[in-house]
């Protein structure tokens, strides 16, 4: 979707957490609207369901900004780390009730 000619570009604040697993500092960014669509598109199987394993993984690699995480990467990791990816990503893209948004 593009913009619209004349309107500006929005500009918000994104969320971003870091995990430090030994020496390396993982950080991650909350998803915008379209690429939270493309990782539900590609994950749509023949039937049009969505697989959920496949969704996350790709909502993880999508989040990642340093260092940025492939499908490939996330593969061979250990399933215990790709855990606690996905809890880091989905607490920036579901937030508790609780939390303020980073614009608040």
């Amino acid at each position: 979707m593009s913009r619209s000619k004349g309107v500006p570009a929005m500009a918000f604040e994104f969320a971003t957490k870091e995990l430090v697993i030994g020496e390396t500092t993982y950080t991650f960014k909350e998803l915008t609207v379209g690429e939270n669509d493309f990782c539900a598109d590609a994950a749509k199987g023949p039937d049009g369901n969505i697989d959920g394993r496949k969704m996350m993984r790709l909502m993880v690699s999508k989040s990642s900004v340093e260092p940025k995480l492939t499908i490939e990467d996330l593969a061979e990791a250990p399933n215990r780390l790709y855990v606690k990816f996905c809890e880091v990503v989905n607490d920036l893209n579901i937030p508790d009730d609780e939390e303020e948004s980073p614009n608040a």
